[in-house]
């Protein structure tokens, strides 16, 4: 099946913070595509640096209600919750509404761990939240039928501890791209 259109939500990591080329993966996931299918998509990317899954849950609904054209939205959210920390039922919530209203708009989502993060001074007391953060993505799933996009595996791309060189936003892309091919 085709899906030309694609809503990319998240913070720094869907933005493309510190690609050397200003990429990102929403980008490389277009590109990607295109090759492989050789129709044109068009990945939104609605990423925004520093943005918590509180934050992302404000603007949600309004970014839905303008891609009306689109089919599938990926979710990549957590990373900046892990510096309050976000306590783990407010972080499940916020998903859930995110997650629903996806639904709600006629769009299928597909959600994606968080990768481990490294040493980083705005995140050195609470790492270990990312891993926390991916199994409640793990467990949504069966209760929320979407897919999961792993993203374990993604510390030798790191150039600051949390953010990705173009190599690891081309991973991340390619992961997301994997799952859209697979679906039907």
């Amino acid at each position: 099946m085709i899906w030309n259109e694609i809503v990319c939500l998240g913070d720094s990591l869907t933005y493309g913070a510190r690609d050397s080329y200003g990429r990102s993966f929403p980008v490389e996931l277009g590109k990607m595509l295109y090759e492989k299918t050789g129709e044109l998509y068009v990945c939104h990317n609605y990423g925004i640096n520093g943005e918590t899954s509180s934050d992302l849950l404000r603007r949600t609904w309004n970014i839905l209600k303008s891609n009306k054209g689109c089919q599938i939205a990926l979710l990549l959210i957590g990373t900046n919750d892990t510096k309050l920390p976000m306590p783990l039922d407010i972080y499940e919530d916020n998903l859930r509404q995110i997650i629903l209203s996806i639904k709600a708009n006629g769009m299928k989502p597909i959600v994606a761990t968080l990768p481990t993060l490294t040493f980083s001074p705005f995140y050195a007391e609470n790492r270990h939240y990312t891993k926390k953060y991916s199994a409640k993505i793990r467990e949504m799933s069966e209760k929320y039928n979407f897919r999961v996009c792993e993203l374990k595996g993604m510390k030798k791309f790191l150039i600051d501890g949390v953010h990705f060189d173009n190599e690891g936003y081309k991973e991340i892309a390619h992961r997301f791209c994997d799952i859209i091919l697979d679906m039907e």
